[in-house]
Order: C-alpha cells, then structure tokens, then sequence
C-alpha cells in the first residue's frame, strides 16, 4: 500500500493545481464520405487538465460508430468502423456561454467491409483525426457542440477510402 501513496498523492495534487473535470460527451456524427452519407454516434469521456478564463485543455477518450454503405464503380457496399481515439481538444473560452474549439486524435479503427460477390474483410488499422468548433455552455454544466471532424479509418477494402468529413453536434456534461 504504501508504495502507491506517492503516486496517488501526486495525481491530487496534480488534479488540484490544474482544476481538473471530468466530462461525458454523446455526438451525433452525419458523415459524408465517398459511398453516400451516413450517421454515426461518438461516445466519449473527458478530463479536463486545466480550466482558467480562457483556455482550457483537455484529454478524451472516444470510441465512435460509423455506418459505410453505398455503390462505387459497380460495386455494392456495406461496412462498419468503429475507431478508438484518445484525443486532445483546446478549448478557447470567449465569454461564459460561447467558446471555441479545436482538437487532434490518435488511436485505432476496427473496419468490416462486405462487397457484392466478395466475402467480408476485416481490419484493424491506425486512425487519426482533427476536430474543429464551437461549443455553447448553459447551466454551467451543460454544453453543444457543433463541429467539423476529418476522421481518416484506415481501409477494409481498396477500392473504399477510409476518409470520413464528419458534422458533428455533440452534448457534453461536466462533473
């Protein structure tokens, strides 16, 4: 036991002096990609490392759900992805209600894809984002977001590029 308390006591106090928060966030993703448009949902669970009258950065996990369907050069089309990211978001507070955002990602994407006459592929590929918006706060808890996302998946077939340009309106609790 003893051995842990340095490191718990250093979390604290790390938490402590960066005024951290914890936040739950549910995005509804409409993405348009080269197959047709789709929705999507992006579950996600944040910890804000620092909050001041400005700016404030925070660190997220996500885990999104991505239907792929459609024709493309004869071919008929039906898939799924499902990235994991751990992201990073800058938050730029104007006033108490209206704010800016921007944000990178870093993780992997599961890719299922089945086409006409061919069996289903597989894969597990690196995936990478970057995120940009605006985010509005009532209640002090409470906010929207509403952004634009470029999500690269990787490929389960050749012939479908695992780029996604995604419209994302998001709600976000903070603890």
């Amino acid at each position: 036991m003893n051995k842990f308390i340095g490191p718990i006591a250093i979390f604290t106090l790390l938490c402590t002096a960066t005024q951290a928060s914890l936040s739950i966030g549910l995005s509804l993703l409409y993405d348009n990609n080269d197959l047709g448009s789709e929705v999507g949902f992006a579950p996600n669970l944040g910890w804000q490392l620092s909050d001041n009258d400005y700016f404030n950065h925070t660190l997220e996990a996500e885990v999104a759900f991505l239907g792929i369907e459609g024709t493309k050069g004869g071919h008929t089309f039906d898939g799924s992805s499902t990235p994991l990211l751990l992201n990073y978001r800058l938050n730029w507070n104007a006033n108490d209600v209206f704010g800016l955002y921007s944000g990178v990602g870093l993780g992997f994407s599961s890719n299922k894809m089945k086409t006409t006459g061919a069996a289903e592929k597989k894969s597990t590929d690196f995936a990478w984002q970057f995120q940009l918006g605006t985010r509005l706060t009532f209640a002090e808890s409470y906010n929207f977001n509403l952004g634009y996302r470029h999500l690269s998946a990787g490929e389960a077939d050749a012939k479908v590029d695992g780029g996604h340009n995604i419209i994302d309106l998001g709600f976000r609790y903070v603890f």
